[in-house]
């Protein structure tokens, strides 16, 4: 198969590459003369009001959210859980996370009695 004549592909631009962009000069022109501008000139009727509230609700169907931690754990102990998980068909990570949620929730329990 033929490589499509005049097609290239555009590699990504690094942080370098965006530092050492330029502005064309219409945009130039644009923010000289937005610079130039007294506050009160600027028509900000399409920008809508700021308040507290904005109206966004998680997504029921979406799990908790999740942090990335790490934890130390002895040799033996992650043997184990590892030969544990495997029986139950689970990954290790997920066994280990279901058995810490599980060990929370009963101390919490036992504090609130």
């Amino acid at each position: 198969m033929k490589k499509a004549i005049g097609t290239s592909k555009k590699q990504p631009m690094t942080l370098e590459d965006v530092v050492r962009r330029q502005a064309s000069a219409k945009v130039r022109e644009d923010i000289a003369r937005l610079h130039a501008m007294k506050d009160d000139e600027i028509d900000l009727s399409d920008i809508p009001e700021v308040t507290g509230e904005t109206g966004w609700v998680r997504n029921p169907f979406c799990g908790p959210v999740t942090k990335g931690v790490t934890i130390r754990l002895t040799a033996p102990d992650v043997a184990v859980a590892r030969a544990l998980s495997r029986r139950k068909g689970m990954p290790c990570q997920t066994y280990i996370k279901q058995l810490l949620h599980g060990a929370l929730e009963r101390e919490l329990a036992e504090l609130e009695q």
